[in-house]
């Protein structure tokens, strides 16, 4: 069985993205690095619409400014979206919507063989696949700064959860990322 974790970035005040929609990462060379070993150890990512919208504009069209690790496995990973409409499939190569049953997607994904499955990007898809009781780690990029405005990583309904912290690893720009199993909802 896959498991399925989430990996967002998350300032100190719980936004995602800062007052411009950017999001809230390091740009700095070790994070970068450690975003390469991430892509090329997991077998797909989980998308929100709006995300796959933004990311699908991006990534097609990346050029040197991104490491061609990251660009490779963007192209390559099989990219699942929490939507129900088939419009977008063709939009970025290897994509489709989870459609009208979510759950019973992810589940699918979840049963079948193979390295990790990561939700990737969108405050929403992170909470959504949180409340279908999924989510087997949440994995949080914690950013050193406070943004007041913008996208909250947590705004919407979703169980009582409690969290096993495995992992902490500190970055030189003093982004930490917090890696937490699921342990159960109430």
């Amino acid at each position: 069985m896959r498991t399925l974790f989430a990996h967002i970035g998350v300032s100190l005040d719980g936004f995602i993205s800062d007052g411009a929609g950017q999001p809230v990462l390091p740009v700095e060379e070790e994070f970068q690095h450690y975003i390469d070993e991430l892509l090329s150890s997991i077998d797909g990512m989980v998308l929100g619409r709006k995300a796959f919208e933004s990311l699908g504009a991006y990534w097609p069209s990346a050029g040197d400014e991104v490491s061609p690790i990251q660009a490779r496995y963007m192209h390559e990973l099989p990219k699942y979206v929490l939507s129900t409409s088939a419009g977008f499939a063709g939009k970025w190569h290897n994509s489709q919507p989870l459609g009208e049953d979510p759950i019973s997607g992810l589940q699918s994904l979840k049963a079948e063989d193979g390295r990790p499955v990561a939700v990737f990007a969108g405050a929403a898809a992170v909470t959504s696949v949180l409340s279908f009781g999924l989510l087997d780690e949440l994995r949080l990029i914690v950013h050193p700064s406070l943004v007041g405005a913008e996208t909250r990583l947590f705004y919407a309904t979703y169980p009582q959860t409690d969290l096993h912290l495995n992992d902490v690893r500190q970055f030189p720009s003093g982004t930490v990322l917090l890696s937490y199993s699921v342990v159960g909802s109430r």
